[in-house]
This record gives structure tokens, sequence and C-alpha cells, in this order.
């Protein structure tokens, strides 16, 4: 539906209207008055994502503009084509290397309307078909201005909440990105001290115990039926307003010292908030927060999506459970990210043995796979931005180390004795596997910004 294509809100400014096109992408302005928009340029794209962030980034400084506008194209009955899934893609990744919020036009028929524009003017049929992607980027912006300027004169849209279950370390992380955007992020957490952390950084913060059946449950979702309109999902606050909840990121860690067990955690926990959830009359998106611990030991074969699970230990089989239950759930099936060990400020792996000459029960010629925190919560976020996003993506960094290699560098830059090691004892968590995560970078048209763990070490040791 046309309501649902403005994705973002745009503050008051100058806008951008986008073309896309797998060759040429068509570039159109408005006055920041947003009175009229104009063409603008061409941009000769080469499918090089850093030479087009470059030309969009100085776009944004010479223009000063506020926000993009991208045509989406839509079937003449206003379902998605391959195309428009393309462009949503690009949108994503062009909010992310910009900063700037971008928001979605119906441009089934701007081509057509350009060509109509250009039909009378003494140009070419060469030159007419080149400048008919500007034009038609102006189509797309003029009419997003129309609906803009409609929607302005109504009720102002709320800001978008996010609901974080376990705000640890990427739960954090995930919330702060929201927190910068302008959402609204309410952070779910079983300690009264952690809640005043995240109350001091702008994190509404919720008590309550998923292991447990918490009387919050109850009160953590509230339906409130609005008039003509169906009911929404809706979170109980100390503020007399409701707003829909536009996602749940599930990141709960599992605490061996709390009690209960880890299915307990992942599979009674969460069963419990997807229920509550339905019961309230709406499903936000659900992502949730697993692990390459899925697999086991897979003799240093590669794993993917398409990999079939095979856990070793209990937590794997736990969140294996997990992950099915979120696809059958009527709240579903959401978006399971499978994350490689996360590694970033304060967390190395096993850097504290590697200091006390504990030997590593590991085999020195296995595989570690690791993805940075801040590049993990990246791609959370990216999910949410992206309406085409997959059920399931496995995320690591793609450069899988030799555990002789990880920690031989972690013992040599943290002063340690060199490691020794127990590869016969059992193995660890992990077993001897190596990720390929090509296609959540290439899906959420992302890259890592921390692709090479070992290089990242050296600044890591110094903060500790």
């Amino acid at each position: 539906m046309m309501s649902d294509l403005l994705s973002q809100p745009i503050p008051c400014g100058r806008v951008a209207g986008i073309d896309y096109g797998r060759r040429r992408i068509g570039v159109a302005v408005c006055d920041a008055q947003r009175i009229i928009a104009s063409p603008l340029c061409i941009h000769e794209t080469s499918g090089d994502h850093s030479a087009d962030a470059v030309f969009f980034t100085r776009l944004v400084t010479s223009e000063d503009l506020v926000g993009f506008v991208v045509g989406l194209p839509l079937h003449t009955d206003g379902s998605t084509s391959a195309m428009s899934v393309e462009v949503e893609r690009f949108a994503a990744w062009l909010g992310r290397v910009t900063g700037l919020p971008v928001a979605f036009q119906d441009e089934r028929y701007s081509s057509q309307e350009a060509a109509g524009m250009l039909a009378g003017v003494g140009l070419s049929r060469g030159k007419k078909k080149s400048r008919s992607d500007a034009v038609a980027a102006q189509v797309v912006l003029a009419s997003w201005m129309e609906r803009a300027a409609e929607a302005e004169r109504g009720k102002p849209a709320a800001p978008a909440l996010r609901l974080v279950v376990g705000c640890g370390y990427l739960g954090e992380r995930v919330a702060r990105l929201w927190l910068a955007r302008g959402d609204r992020v309410v952070g779910v957490t079983r300690s009264a001290a952690r809640a005043e952390a995240l109350a001091a950084i702008g994190i509404e913060p919720l008590i309550l115990d998923v292991t447990v059946n918490d009387p919050h449950w109850e009160r953590l979702f509230k339906a409130s039926p609005a008039a003509n309109t169906p009911r929404m999902l809706t979170i109980q606050h100390a503020n007399p307003t409701t707003t829909p909840v536009a996602t749940i990121f599930w990141a709960v860690g599992f605490d061996r010292t709390a009690g209960g067990s880890s299915h307990t955690v992942h599979v009674t926990g969460l069963r419990k908030l997807l229920d509550v959830a339905i019961a309230s009359g709406n499903s936000p998106r659900v992502i949730l927060s697993s692990s390459t611990g899925v697999w086991g030991d897979e003799g240093g074969g590669l794993v993917s999506e398409t990999t079939p699970v095979n856990p070793s230990r209990e937590a794997g089989r736990v969140l294996v459970e997990a992950e099915r239950l979120l696809g059958r759930h009527p709240a579903g099936p959401g978006t399971v990210l499978r994350f490689a060990g996360l590694y970033g400020p304060n967390r190395l792996p096993r850097l504290a043995d590697i200091r006390a000459g504990r030997p590593i029960t590991a085999d020195p010629d296995s595989w570690l796979n690791l993805v940075h925190i801040d590049d993990a919560a990246a791609v959370v976020v990216a999910v949410v931005d992206t309406p085409s996003a997959g059920p399931l993506y496995v995320v690591s960094d793609g450069s899988p180390i030799l555990r002789r290699d990880w920690y031989g560098r972690l013992a040599t830059l943290a002063g340690g004795p060199p490691p020794t090691w127990q590869a016969t004892m059992p193995r660890g968590r992990g077993g001897d596997k190596r990720i390929d995560s090509t296609r959540v970078w290439a899906d959420l048209c992302l890259s890592p910004e921390h692709p090479d763990a070992l290089a990242a070490i050296p600044g890591l040791i110094a903060e500790t």
C-alpha cells in the first residue's frame, strides 16, 4: 500500500530524488521549502560501491541534503517486483553510507511521465534517453513532496518503537544505533542496576525475567484498538500515549548463575513473548540472535545458510529449537542471525586464559570464526531497514582464522607466554569449520568494517 512506502520520516530541508538503474542513477533535488523539484544529474555506476559511496556523500554536502526519496518500481497491480527488491537493498545501503533517512515513492509511471515531459524538447533521441533518468527522478521527488505535504498537515508520526530483549554486549549496541536515529527503544533486563544504566543512556528499561511467570508479561503489551483501524501491538509505558512496536530483537544471553536452564530462557521465554505479542492483536518484526554453534565439528569444511545443522552441544540444540519455534510461530518467521564469535572492546576470546598461561582446549590447527561487535550490530539494523531481508543469515567477518594464529598473536600482544594446547580434550565451542557469510553482506549491501580480526587485536589490547 502507498501508505507503507514512506519508510522513514525526513526532516525539513532539501531532499534528493533517486531513479535507480544498474548503469545510470538519475538524481533530482528540491528547494529547502519543497516547492519545486528539478532534475540535477545522472550518476554512471559500474557496481563499485566505494565509488558510489563517494558520489552520494559528496552530493549530501554539495546540495545540503537532509534525506533521499527513492523510486520503487512496483508491478502495475502494486505488488513487488524483482527490481523493487534490488531497489530496496540499494536504498538501505544509501541510508547507511550517508547517514540520512530514505523514503520510497511509487515510480510505476514516472518513466512514462518523464518521456512525456521531454517529448516537445528539442533534443536528440540519445540525449532525451540520457536526461530521462534525471527527469524520472524529478517526477518521483515531486510525487513524494505532494504526499509529504499532505502527511505534514495530519498528525505527526511517532518515532519507531524497538524492543530489545537482552541489552547485553550486542543488544545495547543495537539499541544505541536505533537511539541515534531517533527511534524509541525499550530494553528488557533482569537487573535493577542494569535498568538504571540503560535509562542513563536513553533506553527505557523494563525489568523482566523471561525464565519465570513474571506478572510483567501480562503488562508488556497492551491491545489498544484505535478508531477504524486494526488492533495494534503496543507497549505500555508511563507516557499515556501508546506506540506500535515495530521490532523485537531477542538477544538474551544465558546466565548460569541465575538458575533455570538454557531451554527455559531461549525456548520457553521466547515463546511467552511471541504468544503475548500475537494475543495483543498484531505482530512486529522479530529478529532472533542465534549462533554458529548450531553446527558442531565440520572437519574444517565450509558452512552456510544451506548447510544442515549439526549441534554437538546442548546450547546449540536449544538454539536450533528456538529458531524452529520462531519459524513456526504466527509471529514469525522473522529473521534468524547466526553469529560467529563476537569480539570487540573488552572482549577478546580467551584473553584471560592466555595471560594466565592456561592451556587452550582446542586443536591449534582448527578454524576460528569471528565478527566484530560493531559489524554484528550493523547487520541487525540493516535487516530491519531491508524489507526483503531473508529468514536466515550466517554472520561472520568472512575471514576464518586458525586458532594457532589467533591465540599466538593474542599472547604476543598481551605479553603472555606462548599458548599451550590440550587438543585431546573435548573441543570447546565452535568445533572446526569455516563460516561462509557471503549471503548476508550481499543481501544487505554491507561490507564488514572490521574484515580482519588479527589486524584489530592491537587496538583492542590497548583498550583492555
